[in-house]
């Protein structure tokens, strides 16, 4: 072969890879080349348009989210959870009925929530918690190859307080990633009747605002104090998120060194450093400080 025909064949090679939509098109001797198609501009890893950074993360092979949710009655949770999963994608939102194939949502309060009531009507909803509808989802995952398990979602809103420690949704916590679900929301309005297990396993936690239980912010600052340089520190974090109501502090694990948020609308913190003004604690705030370190004397 001369210098001309392997000119030749190196444009046409070329050119045959190029994708569908681009002007460059030849023949090749072998026959018709099937090619990738070229994603959208703003398109993830999985296809779908970018979820914000601020969100909690997804994508990606082996990707998933477990979001824990710490709010009490009448903080949200419902407007929160509506946005995630309704929320258009152009706003970096999940748009769940587009990026899931099923999105089950476990609620004791859905139908008689009307901030909800656009959920009960997208979703396949269930108003009491049971152990048989984890292991359906789970079963449902499992009939699939591995490479062919859909994405799927999975929330439980104010569910907790009537779950056993053995229920099935507390090992799933530590497993929910090898079931392709993509995004578990657990939410609850007492941080102390999560399990150890969902608090370990939680890759976002999402604490809501105003928070009435000063004990439960203490039990939250000493959770988490240790990754925000200590307690008061968190407390310091806390008070930034949530300057108004319906505010919240969001808590990105999946970032090293964690993130936090307010809302999902402002980064104020990585590890320990607070982005810009540092608010003071109040005297009752630095009470409650002190009496958790008081307790682990």
């Amino acid at each position: 072969m001369n210098k001309t025909d392997e000119n030749k064949n190196a444009k046409r090679n070329k050119e045959v890879r190029a994708l569908p939509g681009e002007k460059k098109s030849l023949r090749s001797e072998r026959g018709p080349v099937v090619v990738p198609v070229v994603p959208p501009e703003d398109a993830g890893p999985d296809g779908y348009p970018e979820i914000h950074p601020h969100l909690p993360q997804i994508s990606g092979p082996g990707g998933g989210a477990l979001v824990l949710m710490i709010s009490p009655v009448r903080t949200g949770k419902s407007t929160i959870i509506s946005n995630l999963l309704l929320g258009d994608s152009e706003m970096g939102f999940y748009d769940a009925q587009e990026r899931f194939q099923t999105t089950t949502i476990i609620s004791n309060t859905i139908a008689n929530d009307v901030t909800s009531r656009f959920l009960a009507k997208a979703f396949d909803t269930h108003d009491s918690y049971n152990d048989n509808i984890i292991d359906g989802i789970v079963h449902q995952q499992k009939s699939y190859d591995k490479e062919e398990q859909p994405d799927i979602a999975v929330i439980l809103d104010d569910c907790l307080g009537s779950i056993r420690r053995e229920a099935r949704i507390n090992h799933l916590a530590s497993r929910f990633r090898h079931f392709n679900i993509k995004l578990l929301v657990i939410s609850s309005q007492n941080f102390r009747s999560c399990s150890p297990i969902i608090r370990q396993n939680a890759t976002n936690v999402i604490v809501g605002s105003p928070f009435p239980n000063q004990k439960e912010l203490g039990k939250m600052a000493e959770e988490y104090g240790d990754v925000f340089g200590g307690g008061d520190n968190w407390l310091k974090i806390y008070k930034k998120a949530t300057p108004e109501k319906y505010n919240f502090l969001h808590m990105d694990f999946q970032s090293n060194p964690p993130k936090a948020y307010r809302s999902f609308e402002e980064l104020i913190a990585e590890g320990p450093n607070i982005i810009g003004e540092v608010p003071d604690l109040s005297d009752e705030e630095e009470d409650l400080e002190l009496d958790e370190k008081e307790k682990k004397v």
